[in-house]
């Protein structure tokens, strides 16, 4: 056998498609390989890797401030306990998102602390944000937080929405302020001229930008409009959604496989889960799922689309923050997903596995 050492590219390249948990330990066999390993160029090889291939999937359960995930490509049957970055926080830990391994935390106001925070590599960073800006004599406001990636600039961000309304429903603040973790320094973009529709899941981000459920008027129950927010440019623009019945109709944005979707519920009946298969193109959703399954409309409050199965073949939805199901594209039957120590009510983050670290982290032990 030759003893020639491979060369640095095909090693990269060999590096690329293990599982985060074993570079790590390879970390430790020399300080060339070491300095390989935490390199821009295999950390970026191994994502992109990841992002191809459907790899290195795990599914992030959050309740309170107990944290678990369990990973999708595994032959395990139970979660992994992890510690909570924010678990000695005063306020109950939110999970705002995740980009690229990189998963946000933050707490609830007034505290604002946030986390960004790689769960596989354990080490993350704390910062505290700027509280909110508070309105005298108009009540309380509305202050929506969400997370996202700007590949331009390659930084990650933290949007914040705070609206605040008049008693005849008029909005006189709504304002979009962005965090650049890059510079940490809060910046107030300008006026968003929409009402929010829903309270809850508010924030989907894809294809570089984030996502709401909007009107032009308060309190309107059809005529959704979609608002996106890109990260790169920091402007507004709308996103065509599909044409389905609006009437009696329950609506969430969500994504699957990079790709925005809409669920939309009619209740006691059947859910639809489309997805828009060219970014911004109108003529692109496709209705991936419609099913009047009992195990699924019955009782549904909530239904969102977390991932695709290795295979494709299946979608991974999760009901009322307290059930996952299987669904089978190919024979539209569905199946329990449950996994040893799953708490019983959560709100789930599918997120990738990877190298990516923010700067200046920390491990937490």
């Amino acid at each position: 056998m030759s003893d020639v050492p491979l060369p640095p590219d095909v090693l990269a390249q060999i590096l690329s498609w293990l599982p985060v948990t074993s570079l790590l330990r390879f970390r430790s066999v020399s300080k060339p390989f070491r300095a390989l390993i935490d390199s821009d160029y295999v950390t970026n090889l191994h994502l992109n890797h990841s992002v191809q291939s459907n790899s290195n999937t795990n599914l992030l359960f959050g309740g309170d401030r107990s944290l678990c995930y369990f990973n999708l490509d595994s032959d395990t049957t139970a979660v992994n306990k992890i510690h909570n970055p924010l678990y000695f926080a005063i306020f109950e830990t939110v999970i705002l998102g995740s980009c690229n391994g990189v998963v946000c935390l933050c707490t609830t106001e007034p505290d604002n602390e946030i986390a960004f925070w790689n769960p596989i590599v354990r080490k993350f960073k704390k910062t505290r944000l700027a509280p909110a800006k508070c309105l005298e004599g108009l009540g309380r406001g509305l202050c929506i937080k969400g997370f996202g990636y700007d590949h331009v600039h390659d930084d990650h961000k933290v949007v914040r929405l705070v609206q605040y309304c008049s008693l005849f429903k008029e909005l006189v603040h709504s304002k979009i302020e962005v965090f650049s973790l890059k510079t940490e320094v809060w910046r107030e973009i300008g006026d968003f001229p929409y009402h929010l529709c829903s309270r809850r899941y508010l924030n989907v981000f894809a294809n570089g930008a984030l996502h709401w459920l909007v009107s032009r008027k308060p309190e309107v129950k059809v005529g959704f409009l979609i608002a996106a927010f890109d990260l790169a440019t920091e402007e507004f623009k709308l996103v065509p959604q599909p044409d389905f019945a609006n009437e009696k109709v329950q609506v969430n944005l969500g994504v699957l496989g990079g790709c925005l979707s809409m669920v939309c519920n009619y209740p006691k009946s059947n859910v639809d889960v489309w997805v828009m298969k060219s970014y911004g193109v109108k003529d692109s959703w496709r209705k991936l799922i419609s099913t009047a399954d009992v195990k699924i409309v019955r009782d549904l409050d909530f239904l969102r689309p977390i991932v695709y199965s290795k295979s494709g073949r299946e979608v991974l939805l999760e009901k009322n923050f307290e059930r996952l199901y299987w669904y089978h594209l190919e024979n539209k039957t569905v199946e329990r997903f449950k996994v040893a120590g799953m708490p019983r009510l959560f709100v789930t983050e599918m997120f990738m596995g990877s190298l990516v670290q923010t700067c200046a982290v920390k491990k937490n032990d």
